[in-house]
């Protein structure tokens, strides 16, 4: 009895281990994690079955850059890689990809047939800024950089003059000031405008450490390894580094994800939000796609107007005629061959889905009961991993703010006063035209519609019948707020708001006096470091919960290539025309319009292998861009014996190859 009840108590305490173990394998997201730690993590999650750690690089602060690899068991499968906080100054993007990580290794359901790659921590060095004794929202790495070309490295950083831990901002009494106090709110400052005289100046806390009549224009390290990617580098910014990829961490991923063709789609988890907001276009000097002009060398030759402006189709369609038989003419041909230039704004066909997956997005979060009346995510930068990896790599590139701080609710109207936006969202076109030119004026200027919005113009939008009160309003909500004189912007308000509300004032440090050596009397305050990117831990919980399961919903998107049916024709004397029709049931094209136009990812090949000549078409055939939901029809004709057997396949670097027996005539 007593050997019973023993060995029963051996098994209980060998069950409790087990749970112990299993629980302390799994993070807990209470907290934001140190570098150590997020590495600790990593290691914990890389035991489990079919995953992989991978360390791509060490930062110059000596601390290693990894990925992990799920479904590392997993062969010609298609892959997708996420980041998180490339500048480094957003922790809780950190905590949001181990989150996801562990979402993946909990259920199987989105990992049977795609490979994920999480890298939590790309700017480690900028990371550590968040845990240091003194905060001021670090972004860049230890790379050792001369700013001002002086014969010393990093001697005029920031100083916390006030002691508080945080490097806030300094304002300064002097005749040439641009700034002056909010009448609405004495805590910020705002750009003296018309006829007032600025009083301050703004300088980051700190000291002239060098003596050069700069401050903190050469602090320690580096280069922002978020900014330093190769589309639209940059160079102007001295954080951005010297050239694309002098970071040791950007090389690195580079080079991680070139050796990896078969990522076919990419996540950021940082600053901006393209799941909410689409790419923003808008930017000069770079190659229009559907607006080309044909060189007057080429026109003759078309014969086509070089005065007239033509689409990438109307072009394809000109050069098919001077390329040989077979040869598919694309985008990246048509580019390269007419020297149109790198593409700066994204593609119209791509903005289709990018437009279509963020209204899902927000009707998704609605569901969720998440707020989304929040400050908009910040946009993309210049040289971010997300541009990159949608202008070089030609793949779908989605990010994700996890956190903006919500916006300041309008106030309700009283009576007489104008209507509010809510009000006009629910009237028809009839009744909102109705009000007449003096009361919609009103309401354009009391909700900050631009100037070049008044009365007249909306009514005739209204009129042509494509437009209503309700997609006024929406479009209202995604404008630029124009600024009113004396008035604190939208941003100033939410911060002000959430500091006031959930920091207990602690967001914002009181403007106090101070001596300053060089500047004399001066005050130092302003919000804090990381107010605007990091909530308290205790949300970071159910922020992941909420958001992140999109990004499963929109890896489900991916491309799927697959053989429907062939028909032969039988032309006589053993020769036969043979149709394959192949089709792609995901929901994205692949490639992507941009895709198509650089040249990138790999093309999907098609190969005929038997006994048998071809009059028309070769053995390895590109197919070419292909729709979601869409079939497309490739055509060969061939010499062979009837009845035998030939072999088709769809051969692809990004997925799994597909291999099909085909009998010649069927």
């Amino acid at each position: 009895m007593i050997k019973k009840l023993y060995y029963f108590a051996v098994l209980g305490l060998l069950a409790f281990s087990v749970t112990r173990a299993t629980a302390q394998s799994v993070p807990s997201f209470d907290k934001y994690h140190t570098n150590d730690e997020v590495q600790q993590i990593m290691k914990k999650l890389a035991g489990s079955s079919g995953t992989k750690l991978h360390t791509i690089t060490t930062s110059p602060g000596d601390k290693p850059v990894t990925v992990l690899e799920i479904g590392a068991n997993l062969k010609d499968v298609p892959a997708i890689f996420m980041g998180a906080n490339f500048e480094g100054d957003n922790p809780l993007s950190t905590e949001g990809a181990l989150y996801f990580a562990q979402m993946l290794l909990d259920s199987t359901n989105y990992t049977k047939n795609v490979k994920w790659f999480i890298m939590p921590q790309p700017n480690p060095d900028a990371a550590a800024g968040f845990f240091a004794s003194v905060k001021y929202g670090a972004t860049v790495n230890s790379y050792e950089i001369n700013n001002d070309a002086d014969d010393a490295v990093n001697e005029d950083g920031f100083d916390d003059l006030n002691g508080d831990g945080l490097i806030t901002k300094m304002r300064v009494k002097d005749l040439q000031g641009t700034y002056i106090l909010s009448e609405k709110d004495e805590r910020i400052l705002t750009r003296a405008k018309k006829d007032k005289r600025g009083i301050y100046k703004i300088y980051d806390e700190g000291l002239d450490n060098d003596g050069d009549g700069q401050y903190n224009e050469d602090g320690e390290g580096g280069i922002n390894v978020g900014i330093n990617f190769p589309h639209l580098f940059p160079k102007g910014k001295k954080e951005a580094g010297l050239f694309p990829g002098q970071a040791p961490e950007v090389y690195g991923i580079m080079r991680f994800i070139y050796d990896h063709p078969e990522i076919a789609m990419v996540y950021t988890l940082g600053n901006s939000g393209f799941c909410s907001v689409p790419p923003k276009g808008g930017r000069k000097g770079g190659a229009n796609m559907e607006s080309i002009k044909i060189p007057s060398r080429y026109a003759k030759r078309f014969g086509v107007d070089a005065s007239k402006k033509y689409t990438m189709d109307e072009v394809i369609e000109m050069m098919k005629d001077i390329v040989p038989a077979g040869m598919e003419v694309t985008p990246s041909m048509v580019a390269s061959f007419l020297s149109l230039g790198a593409v700066v704004n994204p593609l119209d066909a791509d903005m289709k889905f990018y437009k279509s997956y963020s209204e899902d997005f927000k009707k998704y979060l609605e569901k969720k009961s998440f707020n989304t009346e929040r400050l908009d995510p910040a946009r993309a930068k210049d040289g971010s991993f997300e541009l990159w990896a949608y202008y070089h790599l030609g793949v779908p590139s989605f990010s994700m703010n996890l956190f903006t701080v919500p916006k300041v609710k309008e106030e309700k109207k009283k009576d007489g006063d104008a209507l509010s936006m809510d009000d006009v969202k629910k009237m028809s076109t009839e009744d909102f035209t109705a009000l007449g030119e003096s009361k919609i004026d009103t309401f354009l200027r009391a909700n900050n519609a631009p100037e070049k919005m008044d009365a007249k113009r909306v009514l005739k939008m209204l009129d042509s019948g494509k437009f209503t009160p309700e997609k006024l309003v929406s479009m209202m909500k995604k404008m630029p707020k124009a600024e009113k004189e004396d008035e604190l912007s939208e941003k100033d308000k939410a911060l002000l708001a959430w500091s006031d509300k959930y920091w207990e004032g602690k967001g914002f440090v009181k403007w106090e006096k101070a001596e300053h050596p060089t500047l004399g009397a001066v005050e130092i305050g302003g919000f804090v470091p990381y107010l605007e990117t990091t909530p308290k831990p205790e949300l970071i919980d159910s922020l992941a919960k909420t958001q992140l399961p999109w990004l499963l919903q929109l890896s489900t998107k991916l491309p799927a290539i697959s053989f429907n049916s062939e028909k032969f024709t039988e032309l006589g004397d053993g020769v036969f025309k043979l149709e394959m029709y192949i089709e792609n049931n995901g929901k994205l094209a692949y490639p992507i319009a941009m895709g198509q136009r650089n040249g990138q990812p790999a093309p999907i090949i098609i190969v005929l292998d038997g006994e048998m000549e071809f009059l028309q078409g070769k053995k390895r055939t590109s197919l070419g861009s292909l729709n979601g939901n869409q079939i497309k029809k490739l055509t060969w004709i061939i010499q062979a014996i009837k009845g035998q057997e030939i072999s088709a396949k769809i051969e692809s670097a990004v997925f799994t190859d597909v291999v099909k027996q085909i009998k010649i005539g069927g």
